[in-house]
Parts: C-alpha cells; structure tokens; sequence
C-alpha cells in the first residue's frame, strides 16, 4: 500500500503534547468503515432493499433476498433520486426523508443499519487512547454509530465523563472548550429522533451550536479523517465561516483522503479559498492511519489544564472534594509516584516524572488547582495520605474471625489493600480443601482467591466514606465470608435494580455507577479491579464455579456481599469438588517500580583524584567513577556545574535509559550505579545495628549484637503488631561465647526489564563481640547444622520481616539520595500468579500440596 508517511510527519507533530492546543478532530462516515457500519452509500442500498421487502413486499422475503434487479429500478424511478452510479451516497439523506417515514421507522431502521457489526474498529480504539492521553479533546463528528462513543465507554473510569454535544435538539449544556473528552454530534443521534438526515433537515447546522463551534475550530488545528465533505450543513456550518476577505483557520485544515480519491468539488473550492491554511494528507485508511499515529506517539502525554470534575454530579463526588484541612505535605509522594508510575505503565501513557506527577494528579481529581494552590482531596488523602485517619477516622476495616478475634486494619488504602490481600490469603481466611478426583485429591483453597480479591477491593473503593463507619469483613470459618460496606448502592443503583424483600439482588452489566471515580481510577488503572461493572458478576461465577456460592445484599443503607465457600463432601468440611487452581509465587526481589528515564555520563578532563580542592564530593551524589567519566542519576546540568573545573561539556551527555539497557556493558554499570544507591540506604539503619559486611565482593549486611547482649527488634505484620524478633542471638557463654546474626545478601538483577534488588537471607556467625565473623570453617560448620531449622514457613516469615523492616513500614523505599527523587523500590516482594493446571502430571498418587 502507499501507505501513510507524509500524514503521520504532519500528524504526529501536531498531536504531541508541546504543540497546543490539542488539535480538533472531525469524523466522517470512511471512519466508521471497518467497524461494519455502511457508508454513505451502502447505507442506501440497504434502506433500499429494506423498504423495498417490508412495504412493496410486505415482508414475503427478508431484505438480504430483494434482488438489485427489483430495488434498484423501483429506487431510480423516483423523481427525486439523484441518477448516476458514482453519485449514490448523495441520495442518503433523501432516502431518509422520502422512504424512511414514519419518525419510529427512521428511527429503527437507522439504528440497525448504524451498529458495528464488526465491533469497534482499532483505529477508535487508538482515537480513544489518545483522549485519555489528553491529545485529543473534542471530536466532531457527522455520524451517529456508537463506535466512537462505545471506544470511550472502554477507557472509562479513566477519562472520567464523556461530554455529549447535541444529543438531541438545543442540548449544547455540557460544551466546554476546556474539557477533556467531548463529542459533538453535528447531525444529534438517531435514538433522541435528531437525525438530520433528511434533505429539509441537512441545509445548515443549528445556528447556536455553529456559534459555539467557531471559537473552537478557530483556535485549534482541524483533521478531518473519513469525511467526503457533500453535506451542505457541515461545509457552510463548520467550514464557511470567511469573513470580510480574511482567510479562516489560522491553525490550519488537515483533510485526510484516500489514495486514489478525488476530492468533493465543496472540499477543493474550501481548499481554494484557504490557501496555504489547507493542506490535503493521503492515507491508507482510518484506521492504518490511526494504527501508525499509535506508534509515532507513542509516552507521549499532554495533562489536563485542570482536573476532570467539571459538571455537579461530579463535584458531588465525595473523593474529588477538597479537604481543607490537608497539604501536599501530608500525602507519600513517593508512594503516589511509584502508584502513578505503575498507573502509566499499564495505560501506555508517558512515564510520570517529579515534575508531571502534580498535572497527572490535578487531571485525575486528585488535587484541586485554586488561587492559593493545589487543594489537596479526600482521594488523595485515602489514596496516598501519610496518616489518613487523623483526616478520616473511620476509613478503616475491621476484621472479625469467628464472631471474638477482631483487627482493625487502618492506613491508606494502597497500604490497606496490601495487608488485606494478605489477610484474605492466608489459611485462616482461606483454608485448603482437599479436591477429590477420579484417581487422587489434590488441596484447594476454600474460595476462589479472585472472587474474595474482587469483594476486597469493591469494599475499599466502592464504600461511602461520608459515612463515619468503618467497613467490616466477617470471617465464619468453614461457612462464609462476609464483606459490608456503610453507604449501601448509589441511588441511579438502588432505583434501577430489582431488590426483593430481603435486600438481596443479581448483579447487572447494564446498571452501573461511580461513587469514588478517582478511586476507582487508580485501583482500575494498577489492574486491582476489574473494569467498571463487572466485579460482582465475577464474583458469582467464581464462587459458583468453585462449588459455593454469593449473595449481594442493599439494605439498611449497608452493602453486604457474601462468599459461601463449597460444602464438604459427605459432611466433611474440608473436602469439596474441583475447580481451576492458581499459584501465588513470591519471588525474594523487591522491584524498582520508578527509575530516573536518563542516566547522567560526565566526562572528566583529568581524573577525579586530580581535581581542585574548591570541588566538594558530599554535594554530587552517588556517582560511578569510570574510565575518566561520572555516571550518575543526578542531572546533568546539575553535575556539569558541580564539576565545572574538569568537565568536557562536548563530550558529556545525558543518555536515556533505553539506550543504557541496550547494551550489555552499559547495563553492569547502571547495576553498580543502583548497587551503590541502595548500599547507602541500607548503611542508614546502622543506629539499628545493621551493618554492612567488610568485603569488597561479598554483597551482604547483617545485624550485630548490643554490647555483648543479644538484640532484638521490634516490627509490625499485615497481621500483627509489635513481634519481637531475635536478629542477633548469644549462644554460649565467657570465652566460648558466638552469636548467630541475621542478615541477607544482596545483588541487583534485571528480570525480564524490570530490575531489582535480589534479597537472600543468611546468618552470619560471629564471635564474642557479636560483630566480628568467626572463621570460614567455623562458620560452615555452624550454617550447615543451623539449616534443618529452615522450612518454608521460616523463609516466608524471613522476607515478610525484611520486607518490612527495609520499607520501615511503608509501601515504598526511595533510595534516591541527594538530586535524585525518583528512584523507588516497591517495600513488598515481586509476587507472581502462575496457573497451575498441567504443571502436575496425574499419576494416580494422592498428593498433598502445599500453595505456592
């Protein structure tokens, strides 16, 4: 094919963010093409055939079988019929008006033909991408398919409200220029009964929403992609706005048209009349087009002036309300960096940085820009707050086992989510059962781990936190599990589902709601949940699937949802039918969830060791020092001026990290490079007696004994707080006297493009002064008896502790240091879900397994 070349180089440069504004994008009926909805044309070949079967033929035969010799003659012999073959799409909207009569027939006929038999085309997909990457704002469009909106729908909660322009008549209330996803329908939608179609209807655009286009269109760059441009309406309403002489849309039009094309004569005399502000662009096709603007753009992001919430119903949302009370100061930025960063990643859009995380937030609800600054709000808060229950006492959850043992567990709810799913999949939550098969057993959990994910996850971002209740999981071993939330359903939830006596009602893909639209943002976007709507109706199939059961309850303005485990076999409660495993792995890396995008290289002069004395070290950071070049994190402008004495400007430069990663070499150097990052943070918990071992190639820090005495430390679990851990034991006593110290080796690793800090727990046997390694042999002897001690159990409390001792109980570890601030590891161990089916071969043995 010809392909698109020359319109991706005009196009690609126009949609990136440092161009503003976003440019104005205008569908035609070409776009809607592959999707299956018919052209202009195709269109009245079957309205044709259509009218034909029901009114001449009174329905003796399906559409499909009126043969072209039949409705062909009997549509040319109207009076009004436009002759010519090449001029068939011209009598569309007069088939609309002469044939399509009734208006409920219009109606029905024009939305049955206007589905996309197809589904939605991968050029809307992308269209819809680019919205909710802030490149595209406002879409005009002369079609009323539901593709375009039905791509939109898909991006959702993350391009918060779709504002839809001419609907229906004089509905133009939601049009802002500054919104972030708008349509306008220039001819309304068939299913209001605003279809301008007919000849009488298409003479010219309402005159109000003209009015409102013109600002618009006259600011902004104009594509015009699949639109032939023979409407009368949209040619004089949209486009001819000269005015005493002058040419009009100075940002320019950007008219897309097939190769091979010829262009409507209303479309050259526009491109007369504009001059050098017209330019035509051949294409392939929309969607080729669309498909190749994908990977031009590709990170390329442009936020939102302000935040989303820009109608009442979203400003009644109680997590995009401001929270006076609060600062930036009071939120882990850290924490919301690292989230955001993993938000972008799944969502294809640009990496966050220090510098776009406050725009992203702004655009996401998260704050609030007023004349004195960023408003923090409840989102941010919930989401990322440093204490939020000194803001929101109630935004906790209690967890009951058994009706007595209760926990209360309490944080944000990033860090809420973590201990919970913690919670939910242990033994005590979610016991093994033991499947019976044909030939053997094998050991299940209880519920399907998904479901009670999905139920976790609803209770967190679902619930009303204007209600001062905290939620409740209740735990009946052997029976249920009962998650409820204060606030029950929204109101559009409650009024549209059928709700029997009892409060109990079915889950509906065709009803659903938003309560906290930047909560469920965040948690949809990090893959926590599943796309709006369909959770619950998960659920029911997960838990029916494993032989239980769920119940979803509204009532005493409560939601209530339960997850009946499967019964026991033959009264026995821990036996029960198969269904599909899954393994939870845990890998001992904590990975870098944010990593600075360029690597700093500094070329010297002279060596580091030759340099003036007026150049202080303590002030550049952590460096490598590398064949007369300093590689670094922190930027290079900031290094440059630094070491100004002895820098090569010309040969300095400041690499992105890609290209680092490409080359084998390179990447031992940024592993050093982390190495040394995280070296000095793990050389700041020395005052809690954590040392790093005196060896140059043993990678490794251990605890040392208090004086003599053993030491012990004090931390908290997803479970439990305050365990005490004996890091650093005395074994023996006077001169005999040796300590067994905790520790762990460490290393850098790089696993499939993620790097990491690789994690190994070890002892180290020491002497009498509980810091001093005893001899090698020595200390063989003692690890080899010391290991019939370790089980499973042992290792999983060992990265447990050490998670949460190096994260010091937050979910995030910045080891950047001085310059750098956006170097991050996740605090929790890289977990893995693998499916386990086929991994096991039956050979009629009955086995017991342990979960991964």
């Amino acid at each position: 094919m010809p392909g698109n070349k020359e319109a991706i180089a005009v196009l690609g440069q126009l949609l990136r963010p440092s161009e503003n504004p976003a440019p104005v994008l205008l569908l035609g009926a070409g776009a809607s093409f592959r999707s299956g909805v018919p052209t202009a044309a195709d269109a009245v070949k079957h309205i044709a055939r259509r009218v034909y079967s029901e009114h001449i033929l009174k329905r003796a035969r399906p559409p499909e079988r009126v043969r072209p010799t039949e409705w062909e003659p009997w549509l040319q012999a109207f009076p009004w019929f436009i002759q010519g073959t090449d001029r068939l799409a011209e009598n569309f909207p007069l088939v609309v008006e002469y044939l399509l009569r009734p208006a409920e027939f219009r109606k029905r006929v024009l939305l049955d033909i206007m589905k996309p038999a197809n589904g939605v085309s991968h050029g809307y997909t992308v269209v819809s991408e680019f919205v909710m990457r802030g490149l595209i704002n406002t879409i005009l469009t002369t079609n009323f398919d539901t593709c375009l909106v039905d791509s939109l729908k898909e991006r959702q909660p993350h391009i918060r409200q779709i504002h839809e322009i001419n609907r229906s008549a004089n509905d133009f209330a939601q049009f802002n220029v500054y919104s972030k996803c708008q349509i306008v329908w220039l001819h309304g939608r068939a299913e209001q009964y605003a279809d301008k179609n007919a000849t009488d209807e298409i003479g010219s655009l309402d005159p109000h929403l003209v009015n409102l286009l013109r600002p618009v269109t006259h600011g902004a760059p104009l594509i015009v992609v699949g639109y032939r441009g023979s409407e009368p309406s949209i040619m004089e309403g949209v486009f001819g706005q000269n005015k005493e002489g002058r040419l009009d849309f100075p940002q320019g039009v950007f008219w897309c048209i097939r190769h091979g094309e010829t262009p409507h004569p209303h479309v050259e005399a526009l491109a007369r009349r504009l001059g050098p502000n017209f330019q035509f662009l051949r294409i392939d096709g929309f969607d080729e087009l669309f498909s190749d603007l994908e990977k031009d753009l590709t990170g390329q992001d442009r936020f939102a002036v302000c935040s989303g919430a820009s109608s009442v119903q979203e400003l009644a949302a109680f997590d995009e309300r401001p929270v006076p009370e609060a600062t930036i100061d009071d939120l882990d930025l850290d924490l919301a960096l690292s989230v955001l960063r993993e938000y972008s990643e799944k969502l294809k859009r640009a990496p966050v940085t220090r510098e776009t995380l406050f725009p992203l937030m702004r655009e996401q609800g998260l704050l609030v820009r007023g004349e004195k600054g960023d408003s923090v709000t409840a989102g941010a808060v919930l989401l990322f707050g440093k204490n939020t229950q000194s803001f929101f006492p109630h935004a906790a959850v209690a967890v009951t086992e058994a009706g007595k043992k209760r926990e209360v567990y309490e944080g944000n709810l990033i860090n809420q989510h973590r201990m919970l799913i913690a919670k939910i999949e242990s033994a005590d939550v979610n016991p093994p059962l033991k499947i019976k098969k044909q030939r053997q057993h094998d050991d299940r959990p209880s519920y399907p781990p998904r479901a009670l994910v999905e139920l976790l996850v609803n209770l967190l971002v679902h619930r009303d936190y204007a209600v001062p209740e905290p939620s409740s999981i209740e735990i009946k071993p052997g029976a249920e599990v009962v998650f409820s939330n204060p606030g029950g359903l929204t109101q559009k939830l409650a009024d549209r589902m059928t709700i029997d006596s009892e409060g109990r009602f079915t889950p509906t893909t065709s009803v659903t709601d938003t309560r906290n639209p930047s909560l469920c943002d965040i948690f949809f976007g990090m893959s926590a949940m599943e796309r709006e709507g369909t959770g619950l109706i998960d659920v029911d199939e997960l838990m029916v699937e494993g032989g239980g059961n769920a119940a979803f309850y509204h009532r005493n303005s409560h939601f209530e949802a339960r997850a009946i485990r499967a019964q026991g076999a033959a009264g026995s409660q821990s036996v029960a039918r198969s269904d599909v495993p899954t393994g939870i792995y845990v890998l001992n890396v904590l990975p870098f969830s944010v990593l600075p995008e360029r690597v700093s290289i500094v070329r010297l002069r002279k060596p580091l060791q030759e340099r003036p004395a007026a150049i202080d070290l303590s002030e550049c950071g952590i460096f490598v020092n590398r064949d007369m070049e300093l590689w670094s994190f922190v930027p290079l402008p900031i290094l440059t001026m630094l070491l100004e004495p002895i820098v090569d400007h010309d040969a300095s430069r400041w690499v992105p990290r890609d290209e680092i990663e490409a080359s084998p070499d390179d990447r031992r150097v940024m592993s050093w490079l982390l190495r040394k990052h995280w070296e000095r943070y793990v050389a700041e918990f020395n005052d809690k007696g954590l040392i790093l071992e005196d060896s140059r190639k043993k990678r490794r820090a251990y605890f040392e004994g208090r004086d003599g005495h053993s030491r012990t430390v004090v931390w908290d679990s997803p479970q439990r707080r305050g365990n005490k851990r004996d890091v650093a034991k005395k074994r023996g006593e006077g001169f005999k006297a040796w300590f067994e110290n905790e520790g762990f080796g460490f290393e850098i690793v790089e696993m499939s493009g993620l790097w990491c800090v690789r994690i190994k727990p070890f002892y180290m046997f020491t002497g009498r002064n509980g810091r001093t390694p005893l001899p090698s042999f020595a200390r063989t002897a003692k690890a080899t008896s010391r290991m019939k001690f370790d089980r499973n159990k042992n290792v999983e409390a060992d990265l447990l502790f050490w998670s949460n001792l190096l994260g010091k109980g937050a979910q995030t570890i910045n080891i950047g240091h001085q310059h750098v601030d956006d170097l991050i590891l996740d605090a929790s161990f890289l977990t893995v879900e693998v499916p386990e089916i086929g991994l096991v071969k039956d050979d009629g043995e009955d086995k017991n397994r342990m979960p991964a």
